[in-house]
């Protein structure tokens, strides 16, 4: 018989199929066989794709055809290590599939899925790759790192395109997003006077990349308030630049030549530009730190918090530009501990801090933001207290309190049962969230604050 291969590439291959196990959950499924073994399945697979899909949108059997085609291409006839995972997508407001549709779904595909059950991964799984819409088709490589956030278009293509074979070819097409930007910007920009500038000059610097339109007025508004902030933060002999993807004599920053039509087009592509003004912050090493730039401009006008680098923990109380708004989009979990004393607001912190930075690098490893964010409340704030108000949590006390916030979801939180709060307790408290083993509370309206204020 064969002998069973050994030494680091074996150990290798099996450690990023616990990799994959340990995101899947330990057995997958596929149309009219049993469960088997995730570990087994996706051993050695170069490339793994998650389709996020329901069986209740019609686009999502739409794109079922498409796909099979393209997943028989690559698999059959390109020879690539591929594998897809289907996981059923938890969206607000909508029913979760049922056996029937689920089994009918799985007959159109040749591959394998998250069992039905496993709601809780099917929960997770939507949250860290913050699926918006579906169908969404999220592409990794052989260690579980996000190498493109959704390959839906190169689908397409494939199907529709004259070059789609030898597009075919090109897979797994890594997402622009996650080069270096830096190498994307060219070599060379201009100060207002016309002089050049070499991309040496950026070492050690974060680095805004606009993406502005002279000619809008919003445009125009948003480059005023930035002037400011460029000028208070480069005054302070902070490492900090600004390229404008347009020239302009004008502005006190770096602008791109007239001449780089080809990298302003493979910027755009990379961010989705859609709307303008648009403000990327990279870091000194050309990662993305924010897409979300326009906003900490707008909210933090002197620029207090720069780099505005995200972290794993916030402090509600002293809500930071570069989180406000996301917890709008984004499932949040905060405990309020303004009453208690100093060592226990240190101790509680300390506490969520393994959980948070678990699921910080977890997002990392997506190449998307976190899909939970995770505040602790300190000290009372006009934030706090309207958070107090929504959820009914009365005044502070000397008893700390957690609560998830499924702001998307309708307004819907949920409250922990008890005032032990540890590391291993707020661990559990989301593992009932994602397992729907909690009662499911909404936020009070507007009007419903005012009268309990009133009171």
């Amino acid at each position: 018989p064969p002998s069973v291969p050994s030494g680091p590439l074996s150990e290798k291959s099996d450690k990023m199929a616990e990799e994959f196990t340990n995101l899947f959950g330990a057995t997958l499924c596929k149309n009219g066989a049993a469960e088997v073994g995730t570990k087994a399945v996706l051993k050695g697979k170069s490339h793994v794709g998650i389709l996020f899909g329901a069986a209740w949108s019609g686009s999502c059997k739409q794109f079922m055809d498409p796909l099979v085609k393209v997943y028989k291409k690559l698999v059959e006839e390109k020879g690539k290590s591929f594998e897809i995972v289907y996981v059923p997508a938890t969206v607000p407001g909508r029913p979760p599939e049922d056996d029937k549709s689920f089994k009918e779904l799985l007959e159109l595909m040749p591959w394998m899925a998250v069992p039905l059950h496993r709601k809780a991964i099917h929960k997770k799984l939507t949250r860290r790759f913050q699926v918006r819409q579906i169908p969404m088709l999220v592409l990794l490589d052989q260690e579980g790192k996000t190498i493109h956030r959704d390959i839906t278009p190169a689908v397409t293509h494939i199907i529709e395109d004259a070059d789609g074979d030898s597009f075919a070819d090109q897979f797994p097409w890594a997402e622009k997003r996650h080069t270096n930007i830096k190498q994307m910007l060219g070599e060379t920009f201009l100060k207002g006077d016309g002089s050049e500038v070499n991309i040496s000059a950026l070492e050690g610097k974060y680095v805004g990349v606009l993406l502005s339109a002279t000619w809008h007025w919003q445009c125009r508004r948003f480059q005023q308030m930035l002037e400011y902030m460029y000028e208070k933060l480069t005054g302070e002999g902070k490492a900090f630049e600004i390229i404008d993807m347009d020239f302009s004599a004008d502005v006190p920053w770096l602008c791109m030549p007239h001449k780089s039509h080809e990298a302003k087009q493979k910027l755009g592509e990379a961010f989705r530009v859609e709307q303008c003004p648009m403000l990327v912050i990279i870091d000194p090493d050309g990662n993305v730190v924010t897409t979300e730039g326009v906003e900490i401009v707008t909210k933090d006008t002197d620029g207090e918090c720069f780099p505005w680098t995200p972290k794993p923990l916030y402090d509600l109380s002293t809500l930071e530009p570069e989180i406000l708004g996301e917890m709008n989009d984004t499932v949040t979990c905060v405990i309020l501990c303004e009453g208690c004393d100093e060592a226990t607001k240190q101790s509680l912190t300390e506490c969520m801090m393994p959980v948070a930075e678990e699921a910080f690098q977890a997002a990392k490893l997506s190449g998307c933001e976190a899909g939970m964010l995770f505040f602790t409340a300190t000290e009372t704030s006009d934030v706090v207290e309207q958070l107090r108000v929504s959820c009914e949590l009365g005044e502070p006390t000397t008893t700390p309190q957690l609560v998830i916030l499924d702001i998307p979801d309708s307004g819907a939180y949920y409250l922990h049962d008890g005032d032990n709060i540890t590391t291993e307790e707020i661990s559990a408290f989301i593992e009932d969230y994602d397992e729907e083993r909690l009662e499911r509370k909404e936020l009070l309206e507007e009007e419903e604050e005012e009268a309990i204020e009133g009171q």
